[in-house]
Order: structure tokens, then C-alpha cells, then sequence
């Protein structure tokens, strides 16, 4: 499940269909998404679509407003008119997205969990233009505002910044983080800072044309140990090895406050907590960030963002905004009396909604065959006649 906000218009969507909603004239209207330019073969492991635990289901408005993606968890990607709805392409990816952006020109660009990158133009439906690849998974991918540079994160710790849309010219690494990168973002206030965090409990400032590290901020201990142990036991449910000191980041998101300060707030996988910093500073001065608010949900977020100041969250139990005065986030009361419908709206949607814990992917599987091989040997020696 996914939502963005553009205007008064807010989209829902599925696997199957995309509800926009408007505020203003409470208003919806039902887009079921066109079939698969391409049919192929599902594979199914014990009658389950392995694809459906690696990929995402995605809507997003341009800056601008003028379009809107769905990226579904079947490798397809659509683009619409926001206005008039109207379909203008059709994509069937290459392989499952990790991430879709729109670019500030209103191009798409999609990061997929092989490490490769494609740009899809907005004005031709044609296929994805390879423009990157990495030797990992991508995390996140974002073009600058300013379209020189794209940046991509991996599952291998690495942010690399390459020029766009030339990214064969490779212009710095931001190395600094020991996990995954999850999040990437242009601070609000100051462009030419990227702000990034993921699975080692830090978030960074960089100057990332040259790869310069200007400030990192630890939260481990804004996080609670029994929610480690709680997540640490999720990872064996899902029968991973390794053991986490500190959640993993799922959302990233700013928003900027005044020309020398933005907002910063954290959502994690499998935890209702969100942690809220406010970063001061420019490029030609020190930066800082200060730890203003822990907001404890009802349940994990599934999607959350930053609209005209507003913080805007989606969970089980529906939608929520929050407000910020005076230093700190408020529920809005004016704007969460307007979301009843769409809280409605948001509980018939469930319903059909596939729920996945994608964070299981963030971590390699480790195997070890020795000490099979070992309990092997054991018993074949234990059972051969002397």
C-alpha cells in the first residue's frame, strides 16, 4: 500500500486499482490498472509468488502535479495524467523495482533489486534506458534537483554519486555508513547536502560532489531495547541469522522550516515509533542536529510524508496528520475531521491489500554447509561396519 498527497488530491493504491481522493469536493474516482504489456510466467515457490516479497506497490504524484506512477509488485509501471486521469504508458520493468522516482523533469526513474538503474522518459512510452548498475541490490536512487548528478544507495553500505545523464562518469562515493542504505534526500534548505540513514543508526549530512562527510547523528539510544529483541526475533521467524543492535530506517523525510533549518523525521521497520530532529546550518556554516520528539503510533506506519508542513501518516487504522508548533508535532484536529471518508475509503482498500514485510531482504542469508557436512560424516561413520 502506498499514498501521495498533490493539492487537494490524495491516491490510494493496491495491487489492483488506484483510488484518488479529493478533499475539496469529496470526490473519488476508481482506476483499475491495465493488464501486463508483457505476460510471463510467475514463478511460484510452494504456490507463492516469490516476486511478491522483493518488490513494492507504489503511487506517486511529479512535483508539479501534473502525472502520477503506480509501480506494482507485478514489474509493472504506469503513468497517468493527475488531471483528467488519462493512461499515457504502460511498462513492464526488466526486473522488480526497489525504488521509482519521478526526476525533476518528470522523467521516471526506477532502482531494481539486481543494482541496476533506468530512466523512462515521461514524453515516449518506450522501454527503460539502462543507466547505472551497481554489484548490489539498490536500496533508493533520487537525480538532484538541478539534474547533474544522480545518486544510488545499495544493500553494500555504498552511496555512489554518478553524473546524469551520463552515469558512466562516476563523480564521488559517500562512504561512512556500516549497513544497508535505505534513505536518501537533498536537505530542504541547502541542496548540495544529502542527507542519508539505513541499518547502522546513524543519519548523515554529506557534501556529496565530494564525497565529504559533515556530520553524523546517532539515535540508538532513542530506541528501546525490548523493540530490538522483538525485531531481532522477527529476523529469525523469517530465518535470517544475523542479529541487530539497532532498527533498520524505513522512511526518510524532510521538510524545510525556515532558509537555515529543516525538519527531520524517522519511521523504522516493524515498530510504531517515529524519532524527530530538526538539522540548522548551511554548506558555509556548522551544521546541527537536535533530537526535538519521539511520537510513539498505534502500529508501523505503512507509508508516511511531508505536505505543506503537514506530517501525513497511513497505518492499519488509517490516516493521521500531524501538525508542528511550536517545536513540536500536534495532531491537526481541523484536517483529521476532513479524512473520515477517506479513512473509510482506506478500510475497504485494506481489505484487499497484501501485506509484506520487505525488510527481510535488507539481509544477507548466510549459509554454512560445514557443519552439515560434519553431522553428515558423523553419521556415515557411525554407521559403517568396522
Amino acid at each position: 500500500m502506498s499514498f501521495c498527497i498533490y493539492d487537494s488530491d490524495i491516491a490510494l493504491c493496491t495491487n489492483e486499482q488506484v483510488v484518488i481522493y479529493n478533499l475539496e469536493n469529496d470526490a473519488e474516482q476508481t482506476i483499475r490498472l491495465p493488464e501486463l504489456q508483457i505476460d510471463k510466467k510467475i514463478d511460484l515457490h510452494n504456490n507463492v509468488n516469490i516476486e511478491t516479497f522483493h518488490t513494492l506497490t507504489n503511487v506517486t504524484f511529479s512535483n508539479d502535479g501534473k502525472y502520477f506512477f503506480v509501480c506494482t509488485n507485478r514489474k509493472q509501471l504506469c503513468l497517468y495524467e493527475r488531471r483528467n486521469q488519462n493512461l499515457l504508458s504502460n511498462q513492464t520493468l526488466v526486473r522488480a523495482a526497489s525504488k521509482v522516482r519521478f526526476t525533476p523533469s518528470n522523467d521516471i526513474v526506477v532502482a531494481d533489486k539486481t543494482g541496476d538503474a533506468y530512466l523512462f522518459p515521461s514524453n515516449k512510452s518506450e522501454n527503460g534506458i539502462l543507466l547505472l548498475g551497481h554489484l548490489s541490490m539498490l536500496l533508493d536512487v533520487l537525480v538532484t534537483e538541478d539534474e547533474k548528478y544522480i545518486i544510488t544507495t545499495d544493500r553494500d553500505e555504498k552511496i555512489r554519486v554518478s553524473m546524469f545523464p551520463n552515469s558512466y562518469n562516476i563523480m564521488s562515493y559517500c562512504l561512512g555508513h556500516k549497513k544497508f542504505v535505505t534513505n536518501i534526500l537533498e536537505l530542504p534548505h541547502d541542496k548540495s547536502i544529502l542527507v542519508s540513514c539505513g541499518g547502522d543508526g546513524v543519519f548523515i549530512l554529506w557534501d556529496y560532489e565530494n564525497g565529504k562527510e559533515l556530520l553524523s547523528v546517532d539515535f540508538c539510544n532513542k530506541i528501546s531495547k525490548n523493540d530490538i529483541d522483538n525485531f531481532n526475533q522477527k529476523l529469525q521467524d523469517c530465518h535470517l541469522d544475523e542479529t541487530v543492535e539497532i532498527l533498520p530506517v524505513k522512511h526518510l523525510r524532510l521538510s524545510v522550516l525556515d532558509t537555515t533549518s529543516s525538519l527531520v523525521v524517522m519511521s523504522f521497520y516493524d515498530n510504531s515509533l517515529l524519532l524527530a530532529y530538526i538539522i540548522s546550518g548551511t554548506k558555509d556554516s556548522k551544521f546541527k542536529a537536535t533530537y526535538i520528539q519521539s511520537i510513539i503510533l498505534d502500529c508501523e506506519p505503512t507509508e508516511c510524508h511531508f505536505y505543506e508542513g503537514n506530517l501525513w501518516l497511513l497505518n492499519e487504522a488509517g490516516f493521521q496528520v500531524y501538525k508542528f508548533e511550536q517545536n513540536k508535532f500536534v495532531l491537526s484536529d481541523v484536517m483529521n475531521f476532513k479524512l473520515n471518508r477517506l479513512n473509510s475509503l482506506w478500510k475497504t482498500l485494506r481489505k484487499d491489500s497484501i501485506k509484506q514485510n520487505l525488510f527481510p531482504i535488507l539481509y544477507k542469508r548466510k549459509y554454512d554447509n560445514v557443519q552439515e557436512y560434519l553431522e553428515r560424516k558423523k553419521t556415515r561413520l557411525s554407521t559403517t561396519p568396522e
